[in-house]
């Protein structure tokens, strides 16, 4: 009897390193395959388990495994995060932007400058304040002055003064 629970016990250890091994590589490869694949190891260990130990066995194999597992993504997250590896795979620099004022009357009949070549859409410098505009004929080289025409949603039209 003690020989035929060596391959059966050989199975579940295997299963549940196997499933280790899946919740791993889940942190580097994210979108919950891995993690499903791994539970789905964990079930068979204990079903196996559940077959050749009882009820008992097969619920702490399961239990234990994924204790173990949310214990192991904690750490992972801890320590990855703190190594050169773990810095190339996640993002800390921030993206900020403006956008144009909506509508903003007050910019009618301004006057500016092109800061770029506008073919026919570019930047305008108007009153200190850099703008995404588009030039009403179309095509305007840099440093060219301007005159706010109108003002459209997130659009300012503008034309050479």
């Amino acid at each position: 009897m003690q020989r035929e629970r060596i391959p059966e016990m050989s199975l579940i250890i295997g299963l549940i390193i196997t499933a280790f091994v899946l919740f791993f590589f889940e942190i580097f490869l994210p979108g919950g395959i891995l993690a499903v694949l791994g539970g789905l190891m964990l079930l068979a260990a204990a079903a196996v388990s559940y077959d050749e130990f009882g009820l008992a066995v097969a619920v702490a194999i399961l239990f234990f495994g994924l204790l173990g597992a949310l214990v192991m993504f904690f750490l992972e997250i801890k320590f990855i995060s703190k190594t050169r590896f773990g810095r190339q795979l996640s993002l800390r620099s921030v993206i900020s932007g403006s956008m144009n004022p909506l509508k903003d009357k007050n910019l009618i009949t301004k006057e500016g400058v092109t800061l770029t070549v506008m073919a026919p859409s570019g930047k305008v410098e108007i009153e200190g304040i850099p703008y995404t505009a588009a030039a009403e004929e179309g095509f305007l080289d840099k440093g060219v002055p301007i005159r706010v025409l109108r003002v459209e949603t997130f659009k300012i039209i503008v034309t050479r003064t």
